[in-house]
């Protein structure tokens, strides 16, 4: 294990991190600290992540989600239970045909296209491409684009909405 590197790439990583929250970037401690030590590994080359801290960060991550069940929570969930599904089903649909579109016209590989196309959050997807040992920059590259794209169109689209449409 290399610790200069390793330390090196955590303070970049914390400094990307805190300037992204600062910043108000969406995700902003994971984008701003994905940006951050993409940077310098693209500059320096000195990146270094050994795989047993992936996996520490996986566990606390998985962790961060699983605290958001309560028994408030879990009884909400009775109410959108079937527009949910419904949901989740049409927006898995519409990802796997865009995945494996993507996946014959740009010579992506499957799995990176699915996972890079599919309805999950940012941090999920890439930590389920490393667990699939897909492309992690494609498919972090994806989301990345699709949550800034949402971010900035949805308010534009929600104010037209309530505007013309909803007269």
């Amino acid at each position: 294990m290399n610790f200069g590197k390793l330390l090196g790439t955590l303070i970049v990583a914390f400094i990307g991190g805190w300037a992204g929250i600062r910043f108000r970037v969406p995700a902003g401690g994971m984008i701003g600290s994905l940006v951050a030590v993409a940077i310098y590994n693209y500059f320096s080359q000195m990146g270094y992540m050994p795989a047993n801290l992936k996996i520490i960060g996986q566990i606390i991550i998985g962790g961060t989600i699983g605290m958001n069940f309560t028994k408030s929570s879990l009884a909400e969930m009775k109410q959108v239970f079937f527009p949910a599904v419904t949901s989740v089903l049409i927006l898995l649909t519409v990802g796997v045909i865009a995945g494996y579109i993507l996946h014959k016209v740009a010579g992506i590989d499957l799995i990176t296209a699915l996972l890079g196309t599919s309805p999950g959050g940012l941090t999920d997807m890439t930590i389920l491409a490393a667990a699939f040992e897909a492309d992690t920059i494609v498919v972090s590259s994806i989301h990345l684009i699709r949550l800034f794209s949402v971010i900035l169109l949805m308010p534009i689209f929600v104010r037209f909405i309530s505007t013309y449409v909803n007269k």
